[in-house]
């Protein structure tokens, strides 16, 4: 893969944020060029002469840094001749490893672990080592593996997951094996590198192809999954076995390069002793800590679960569109993205709200989110979620209070705890400016049929602005979206009135109190719609408002069906399933005075055109008797009533679609025929 240069700023196009290692490789190239860079179309760019430069630098240039976990029994320091060989060379290529490694080593000297467990070595070396070492290198990757917090229970570690457990992946340490690779890549006496080592940088930062530039325990399977199953580079091979193939080879490849870039990208980031330092005041909380960048908790709509398994965490990465150097960018990460989850920020819908508005100004267009997979004890593996887009679109923002109130949780029956999750997901994918308002009316109208019943402790979902419904006439421009709209909004005062919407009330439990201005759900409450089907659900409806007079729809409507819409109903042509979920959904919704355009191009059968005129005009009243009739195919009572009203109409005694001509009835309309009055 060749990169390209465009004024100034090369591409690197391999260097995907869809995978952690290609992110976290970017960073460790911002940092290793010393250039700025910037993302752009998914593709990183530095601005830099040119990319053979980068490489001869790295060639030529880079040194080694003394990253090492002392606690970590598989650490360099518990290989005393490694440890012994890096003290002993004298390039001043490895300057910088052995001024770490000597001072690291001075101090453990005089630092008693006999006897303790390894959980409480960790505990007892990072707070010992963390203020004995002052080695600058080294205290960033101490601070980048983990941080201490006192809890009630005693000193806890928070490690970040991006560099395994405390800088191991199981019984693996990231350190050791880059003192392995580096020593490979560069002569610890000399500091000369090896034969091979240009064509491994080539490989790693130029992306080009290269033959036999892959080396077992590469260890970076966790932040590139596929590099964990041998078969998906080594096509030859037959076997699925996790981490080795018949040849009895770990299945962990990966190029040098990659190793020296990630870790150089990783300890970029540094704990916020902020957050520590809150965490200390508020005792058990301290589980909701985020003091490394963008750590999220979630507890639904992650790629490690979305059942009932408990807690989840996802990685946010962020790609930036303006140029920035690496220290630019360190301070951005660790200052002003690295936060408690102090606002109830524990999922993504609140990340994106809470990102949105630090956001501005800094040049943060997007977000690579990644879920942690714990793998049978090999560490937690990053998982590419998604893109996410901080503000793309707001119009769930005044659902973000209920959201607080409405988290799927374990005491929540199957049903309604996958009507939550699937809400919280479609929410988020809305947020990120996706056409998922239609999934999220259709999903809240039934999540309002089923609290109805059950009264639970979440509270209703308030009444939603009118661009809902517009939103999924966007991305639905159909008959069946302006037929819901009509549906939902008969039985409505005006609204001038003060009172609330007659369909939700007759609809389910949910009312609104003026005085405490909050929804909740009341036991006066007698469910009489149906809503097993559409044709029940109009059935239903017009029973009511023959029960109920004073809430007939023609004393106060808001949106009229076209007659080409009703037409279409009448012939069959429709998804009347849709209609019936948008119209309860569109129900929890301020109704909008227009849609798309009035067309009345369509025919309309004429009893039903007449029918419609006596059910829409406010001075008059179509029996339930006249409506059962045309249910059947019958006119003669609808005959009689328009002889009442003196319009005497002669009409064929059978219609064929008086069914549907009869369920039609409930979509408000321009009446056809005026009796006295001009409805024009």
């Amino acid at each position: 893969m060749i990169t390209t240069a465009t004024a100034r700023a090369v591409a690197f196009p391999h260097l995907l944020p869809t995978t952690a290692i290609g992110w976290l490789k970017a960073i460790g190239l911002l940092r290793l060029s010393g250039a700025t860079g910037y993302w752009e179309n998914d593709c990183f760019y530095l601005e830099i002469d040119s990319a053979e430069e980068l490489v001869e630098n790295m060639l030529t240039s880079y040194q080694p840094k003394p990253f090492v976990s002392p606690w970590n029994s598989y650490s360099l320091f518990n290989k005393e001749d490694g440890l012994e060989t890096v003290l002993a060379s004298q390039s001043e290529r490895y300057e910088l490893m052995r001024e770490g490694y000597q001072a690291l080593q001075t101090a453990l000297e005089s630092l008693d672990t006999q006897g303790q467990s390894s959980a409480q070595k960790k505990l007892t070396m990072m707070d010992t080592l963390s203020r004995q070492v002052h080695n600058p290198y080294w205290q960033e990757w101490r601070k980048a593996v983990g941080m201490l917090t006192d809890t009630k229970k005693g000193p806890r570690f928070l490690c970040n997951d991006l560099l395994g457990t405390g800088g191991n992946v199981g019984t693996t340490d990231f350190c050791t094996v880059y003192f392995q690779v580096c020593s490979q890549l560069w002569n610890l006496e000399t500091g000369e590198p090896a034969p091979e080592t240009e064509a491994y940088i080539r490989a790693s930062v130029l992306g080009e192809p290269l033959s036999n530039t892959l080396m077992l325990q590469g260890l970076l399977g966790h932040t590139y999954p596929a590099a964990d199953y041998f078969d998906d580079l080594a096509p030859s091979a037959t076997s699925q076995a996790d981490y080795l193939d018949n040849g009895g080879r770990s299945s962990q490849l990966a190029n040098p390069i990659d190793l020296v870039l990630y870790l150089e990208g990783a300890t970029t980031f540094a704990g916020n002793p902020t957050a520590l330092s809150e965490v200390q005041q508020e005792g058990d909380q301290e589980r909701t800590i985020a003091c490394y960048p963008l750590l999220l908790e979630v507890n639904s709509g992650s790629a490690d679960t979305s059942d009932r398994t408990g807690r989840a965490y996802e990685v946010w990465l962020p790609l930036w569109d303006e140029p920035l150097d690496w220290q630019e960018f360190q301070e951005l990460a660790t200052e002003d993205l690295s936060f408690r989850l102090k606002h109830q920020v524990v999922d993504t819908l609140d990340m994106l709200d809470a990102i949105t508005q630090v956001d501005e100004g800094r040049g943060l267009s997007r977000y690579s989110r990644f879920g942690l997979w714990t793998r049978k004890g090999q560490g937690k593996y990053l998982i590419h979620v998604g893109l996410a887009a901080p503000g793309a679109t707001d119009i769930g923002a005044e659902l973000r209070h209920w959201q607080l109130k409405a988290r799927p949780s374990d005491n929540q029956s199957q049903a309604q705890y996958n009507l939550l999750t699937a809400i919280h997901k479609a929410l988020y994918r809305l947020q990120q400016g996706n056409a998922e308002a239609t999934t999220v009316i259709r999903l809240l109208g039934q999540l309002e049929l089923l609290h109805s019943r059950i009264q639970p402790s979440v509270p209703p979902v308030p009444q939603l602005k009118a661009t809902w419904i517009e939103a999924v006439y966007g991305e639905l421009p159909i008959y069946e979206v302006e037929l819901a709209t009509a549906l939902a909004s008969t039985s409505l005062t005006h609204e001038d009135s003060g009172h609330s919407q007659d369909l939700r009330r007759s609809l389910s439990s949910a009312r609104y109190s003026p005085n405490k201005k909050t929804w909740f759900w009341s036991n006066d409450h007698t469910h009489k719609l149906k809503t097993s089907s559409l044709e029940a659900f109009c059935i239903s409806l017009l029973k009511l408002w023959q029960e109920t007079p004073e809430r007939h729809p023609a004393h106060g409507w808001q949106f009229w069906a076209s007659p080409d819409a009703i037409a279409t109903f009448i012939a069959g042509q429709t998804n009347d399933q849709l209609i019936l979920e948008l119209a309860i959904g569109f129900a929890l919704c301020r109704i909008p005075k227009k849609l798309g355009d009035y067309s009345a191009k369509l025919p309309l059968p004429e009893p039903y055109k007449y029918a419609a005129s006596l059910q829409w005009t406010p001075d008059t009243n179509l029996t339930m008797q006249t409506i059962n009739a045309l249910m059947a195919g019958a006119t003669t009572p609808l005959q009689r009533q328009l002889s009442v009203v003196q319009k005497p109409t002669v009409l064929p005694p059978r219609i064929a679609s008086g069914d549907r001509s009869a369920l039609a009835l409930v979509f408000p309309c321009k009446p056809f025929y005026t009796f006295g009055e001009s409805h024009d």
